[in-house]
């Protein structure tokens, strides 16, 4: 049975009777230079020649993927297309040049659960990942963020948020996950990017009680009392629960795809606006450092956006150690394909 919004939002999400495990490690951030984690950003309009720039700056990926399962975790969020959600042709590319690489076993995975969708199934089906992931070879799960069997129950000292944090088992267990986010606006994180994404692998109940918090409770439901505003009119817990999500799941590699974006609303086509020809593809282990490049470029393009809206989080995701804050402590590689 799947769980209404309040009840989602009222679960108590710490204390609860399963086990509970660490963090998920990873394997932390490979692609470094100099003692300072590498940024590559690429110019073009061709996919294929920009992401085979990008992977070479970065020196290559068989020291990442050789061998190992590898985890596609893109933004199917909605049954809208690219920048909306991330492109399956492009999902599809990047699963081939990590087969190059060496990939032992590679599998998309995303967990929408959001309750303006009908089906957690509908933007894949919309997109016909599973049909086109078949006939490359690949496998695709499809997680249930309503379903507590599949996650499993973390914890990590630094989390102020939620004592404990709750990520889907898929990605508990891989060994290499890759990030594939979109570049768009968002109504309560204003930008999702790298560590944004990382919502889709945390359990329902949990990311909606964020959300919730985040909004304003009086933004869901005008009549209620102050009160119950109050407690959930929270966006400092939004921001952190934010960080820690993406400290919860730590990928190994983000691909942010930005030859096109969603400014001004979002993250819908319906409340943002389409900009294309922004013509770039950006990669990095570092999440802050791609966040805080990434949202540089929103502002080139956005005039209702600023990177100070999404500060708060940069600065608890770099407190948490997953990146660098400042710009000169980033080597940025741009190139053009």
């Amino acid at each position: 049975m799947r769980l209404g919004l309040m009840g989602a939002a009222l679960l108590p999400l710490a204390g609860c009777q399963w086990g509970v495990k660490e963090r998920r490690r990873g394997l932390g951030n490979l692609f470094v230079e100099g003692g300072k984690p590498l940024l590559v950003s690429v110019e073009g309009e061709d996919p294929e020649g920009m992401l085979r720039a990008a992977f070479e700056a970065l020196g290559g990926l068989q020291g990442l993927v050789g061998g190992r399962r590898v985890l596609l975790k893109p933004n199917f969020v909605f049954p809208q297309a690219y920048p909306v959600t991330t492109d399956p042709e492009v999902i599809l590319l990047v699963a081939r040049l990590l087969r190059e690489a060496g990939a032992q076993e590679l599998e998309v995975f995303d967990a929408p659960g959001t309750f303006l969708v009908g089906s957690e199934r509908e933007t894949f089906d919309y997109h016909r990942m599973a049909e086109r992931a078949r006939a490359e070879g690949l496998k695709v799960t499809i997680g249930d963020a309503a379903r507590r069997s599949q996650y499993v129950k973390t914890h990590h000292p630094a989390w102020r948020a939620y004592r404990e944090i709750i990520v889907h088992k898929k990605v508990y267990r891989c060994p290499v996950v890759i990030n594939m986010p979109c570049l768009k606006r968002h109504h309560t994180s204003y930008l999702t990017c790298a560590l944004k994404n990382n919502f889709g692998v945390i359990y329902g109940a949990q990311r909606w009680d964020a959300h919730l918090r985040g909004e304003g409770f009086d933004k869901m439901k005008k009549k209620a009392s102050e009160r119950v505003k109050a407690a959930f009119r929270n966006r400092e817990h939004f921001m952190r629960a934010l960080a820690e999500f993406a400290d919860a799941v730590r990928p190994e590699l983000t691909v942010v795809d930005a030859r096109a974006i969603l400014s001004r609303g979002g993250p819908t086509k319906g409340k943002g606006k389409v900009i294309k020809g922004v013509n770039r593809m950006v990669l990095s282990g570092d999440m802050v450092a791609l966040d805080l490049y990434c949202s540089r470029l929103m502002e080139q393009y956005d005039e209702t956006y600023t990177t100070d809206m999404i500060r708060p989080y940069l600065e608890a995701a770099a407190e948490l150690g997953l990146g660098q804050l400042d710009p000169k402590g980033v080597k940025v590689l741009e190139v053009k394909a």
